[in-house]
């Protein structure tokens, strides 16, 4: 039932996100025949002042409406479809709430992380790249040559992602359990959430702060950055810990404390 839940959710995501995402991209193509790139000399300049400005602004306008629409797309599909009208239809599924939160969370995570794709992206269509040379085989026949010399590189890649990814869990499910505290008031309530938030942030600020203080912490802290892998994997564990105690508070209050009338 979880992926029938995932794929409700994607669908949604998929037709809100698919219009902005292919602007930001087209918008990057157009910039990289406006804009005049000079790689010997390394200089940069405008082939066309006013369209080239035009457009610089329109790339810029949509990337940053791209990330406001990613942060009410995750708080408006949980509040408007656990805590809203929508809960009515979606509590008479034969699913077990966590199940609608983990949907959620991983399409808000998906989200994010395609905003993040797509943010990274740009750039390198408005360089003054050879795609042609890209896709021959020499070129990646030497990323792999360098990839088996170093081995290491790709676990270290994978560990930097999965701290990319708890942060974002973290932030998500910060949100989430601000919003159904927030639902346990019958008024004011998105000023409770936002109160609720803030305070969550201070929280863990603190209880990070309290934790890290610990002689015991310090010293697996310690033997934890020796490496780089450590570190990272110590990191992810300090995220995913607090927000997976966040959507287990979020999934009681749906289970015992919801109220949608």
């Amino acid at each position: 039932m979880l992926l029938k839940l995932l794929k409700y959710d994607f669908r949604a995501m998929w037709k809100q996100f698919s219009l902005i995402w292919g602007a930001a991209l087209a918008l990057a193509l157009v910039n990289r025949f406006s804009i005049f790139w000079d790689v010997d000399d390394h200089a940069i300049g405008l082939s066309d002042t006013a369209v080239s400005g035009i457009t610089i602004f329109a790339f810029m306008a949509v990337l940053i409406a791209m990330f406001v629409i990613a942060i009410g797309f995750v708080v408006n599909r949980f509040s408007k479809g656990l805590l809203g009208d929508e809960g009515y239809l979606m509590f008479t599924l034969p699913v077990r709430p966590w199940q609608l939160v983990i949907s959620k969370l991983i399409c808000g995570a998906v989200t994010w992380i395609g905003c993040g794709v797509v943010a990274l992206l740009s750039p390198f269509i408005m360089a003054p790249v050879n795609w042609l040379e890209l896709l021959q085989f020499p070129f990646w026949s030497d990323i792999f040559r360098g990839i088996m010399k170093h081995p290491g590189t790709l676990a270290l890649m994978a560990e930097f992602c999965l701290v990319i990814l708890s942060f974002i869990v973290l932030l998500i499910a910060s949100m989430y359990l601000a919003m159904a505290i927030g639902h346990l008031f019958s008024r004011h309530r998105r000023f409770v959430s936002v109160a609720a938030f803030i305070g969550l942030y201070i929280f863990i600020a603190n209880l990070y702060g309290r934790v890290f203080s610990v002689r015991v912490v310090q010293s697996l802290m310690n033997a934890a950055t020796v490496n780089a892998y450590g570190s990272m994997l110590a990191a992810s564990a300090i995220m995913l810990i607090p927000a997976a105690l966040f959507l287990a508070a979020v999934c009681w209050i749906l289970e015992n404390k919801l109220n949608l009338e």
